[in-house]
């Protein structure tokens, strides 16, 4: 939103900050001031914080009460505070806040809002000195206590001397906490799909052209240096590729930002075909790490090509919002280590959304969707699509160790035949054996036409997962010493997809499982073989497993296999009764969130959602 113009010039009014409070009981407040310009860059500014001066010059509030006033209560801001003592600003659309700040070195600024936003997407707008406004959008942060610090894609460039920050709220439910600041070292560079002026990149009116993007890649940028990515689409008869063979240091990365000018991120475009999946059509990869280590990659929209990104013999690697479509895979990774990639996605693959071919280690995948199809039955699919492949490698002394998949959802990874009695296969997560050390935290396998997790890797741990409408929507073999962990999971609607078992649990192999719940799914909740040595072995703790109505018998176990249940509420035979749930669905995508809590609050086992 625009800058509400002021009613006092700057220099004509208090800017003393309100800092350090002491609680005492609900709402007494100790307030003292700390002098003109206490806020600087770099530095941290706390949200409650702002400027004195009151409504309409230092800030401006919806109304005129502070709800729930435990800081500052003489002010309209809204200003709360959580268990850990820590405070909130809670804004509204139309509101804004002011900051005095010295700037003690001028140059370029990288910002972070830590803020909490329960659903949907929230918008803000940061300037200063009453102009050079950069809009935010903020992803949801999952609710209003969960709080997440996100970074602004562009920086602020910023003389040296004291200015007014305004912090403005435009959508969104936001509860915001701070304001951080960081000076970027290293230089700028500006490209977009034309270029413009004299295409040195030293400004968007003299931007690089897409067709110096390789150049500028390697030759140009140097440690510490950021290429800024014009939106618009790029589309060549010889499709553009980040082919990356050089590296950033330790403290000085290299990075790509692409920037949203009005058009949108910048979505290149290959000439990749899913009627000829095999064949790349001249668009092998979108990002091709080869030996480069120390990259920064964000905010970059991929269509069409084999691989989105493929990487090789690299580290330290740093890729954010990457959006992928009408791939062949999302991310294809083989000796990488050190790296994340986080808040992306690969929508419409016909293979894999994210493969690790061997030795990966050390690396997290955070807040990343594999949706093979959108649930699209035109889209095709090869034999056999997973949401999350890990492979055993061809040198059986490099698996993949160490790696954390933290808010992953991989869905509609489908693959059916025609011909009678064929097994149909398809898996969010697929491991191999050789695989050791894989987490898997807050994550979802959903409506996949096997596994929901098909997962043979040595001892993994599952904590806050779900698995729903799966053929089997935990499959676990393990055959290590130690225990495949599963702690507060879901198992629910298993449902057949072809004359094969079907269950909430299948196993193989060694498992233990805590507070967890298996509803409703088809075939058995938990099915036990013995096709392997050693034979399944499963301990089941302070869990539910029932039917929705009628009971059955709520395991199936061949001989040899192990099932050990304790203190857990089973609809387990013909005269049992099964564990009401509040609000079960086949369809469920997770709202309500408490849907399968115990309907009756006395049941302490099973399930229940994180907060």
């Amino acid at each position: 939103m625009p800058f509400v113009s002021r009613s006092v010039p700057p220099g004509a009014r208090p800017r003393l900050l309100a800092l350090c409070l002491c609680l005492s009981g609900a709402t007494s407040v100790a307030q003292s001031q700390t002098p003109f310009g206490a806020n600087g860059f770099p530095g941290v500014i706390k949200a409650q914080d702002f400027d004195q001066g009151g409504e309409g010059v230092a800030y401006h509030d919806s109304d005129a009460v502070n709800s729930p006033a435990y800081y500052r209560p003489n002010e309209a801001v809204d200003i709360g505070i959580r268990g850990s003592g820590t405070y909130e600003v809670r804004a509204s659309p139309g509101e804004w806040l002011e900051y005095t700040v010295n700037v003690a070195q001028g140059g370029r600024y990288e910002l972070a809002l830590s803020y909490s936003l329960p659903s949907g997407t929230g918008e803000v707008r940061i300037g200063w000195d009453g102009a050079n406004e950069v809009p935010v959008t903020l992803p949801a942060t999952g609710g209003h206590g969960t709080f997440q610090s996100y970074k602004v894609p562009v920086p602020i460039d910023i003389p040296q001397g004291t200015h007014v920050l305004r912090l403005a709220f435009v959508g969104g439910d936001l509860y915001v906490r701070q304001l951080s600041s960081a000076r970027l070292v290293g230089r700028a560079f500006y490209l977009s799909r034309s270029g413009a002026g004299a295409k040195d990149g030293s400004s968007w009116s003299q931007a690089f052209s897409a067709d110096q993007l390789q150049a500028t890649l390697n030759q140009t940028l140097q440690p510490g240096d950021t290429l800024y990515v014009a939106g618009g689409v790029y589309q060549s008869s010889t499709p553009f590729s980040f082919s990356l063979t050089t590296s950033g240091t330790d403290t000085l990365h290299k990075k790509v930002v692409g920037v949203d000018l009005g058009q949108g991120l910048p979505v290149f475009k290959g000439l990749w075909n899913p009627a000829n999946p095999g064949a790349s059509g001249k668009s092998h990869a979108f990002l091709r790490f080869t030996g480069a280590h120390y990259w920064d990659i964000e905010r970059l929209s991929a269509e069409n090509y084999y691989y989105g990104v493929r990487a090789d013999t690299s580290s330290h690697l740093q890729l954010s919002e990457l959006h992928l479509s009408q791939i062949r895979e999302g991310l294809a990774l083989s000796h990488v280590s050190d790296s994340r990639v986080s808040r992306s996605d690969a929508r419409k693959y016909t293979k894999r959304g994210i493969r690790f071919i061997e030795d990966v280690s050390n690396l997290l995948v955070e807040d990343f969707l594999a949706d093979a199809t959108l649930g699209d039955p035109s889209w095709p699919t090869e034999a056999y699509p997973f949401g999350v492949s890990i492979e055993n490698p061809a040198d059986p002394t490099l698996p993949t160790h160490d790696v954390v998949f933290n808010r992953v959802t991989a869905r509609n990874n489908t693959f059916t035949t025609t011909s009678t009695g064929d097994y149909q296969n398809g898996d969010g997560f697929s491991l191999e054996r050789s695989a050791f050390g894989i987490s898997f935290l807050n994550s979802a396998a959903l409506d996949n036409t096997d596994g929901g997790w098909d997962d043979k890797s040595q001892a993994a741990y599952y904590e806050n997962c779900v698995a729903l409408r799966n053929k089997r929507n935990f499959r676990l073999w393990n055959d290590s010493a130690q225990p495949t962990t599963l702690n507060n999971v879901l198992s629910a609607f298993a449902q057949k997809h072809d004359g094969y078992s079907t269950a909430g649990l299948w196993s193989q192999g060694y498992v233990e499982v805590y507070d967890s719940t298996f509803y409703a799914n088809a075939g058995s909740e938990i099915l036990l073989e013995n096709n392997s040595t050693p034979a399944a072995r499963v301990k089941i703790v302070n869990s539910i497993a029932t039917d929705a109505t009628a009971c059955g018998s709520v395991a199936s176990k061949e001989g040899g296999t192990t099932l050990e249940w304790v203190n857990s509420r089973l609809c387990d035979g013909a005269t049992a009764t099964p564990v009401p749930l509040r609000a079960p669905r086949a369809d469920w995508m997770g709202d309500p969130a408490d849907a399968f809590n115990p309907a009756d609050a006395s049941v302490l086992q099973g399930y229940r959602p994180a907060p």
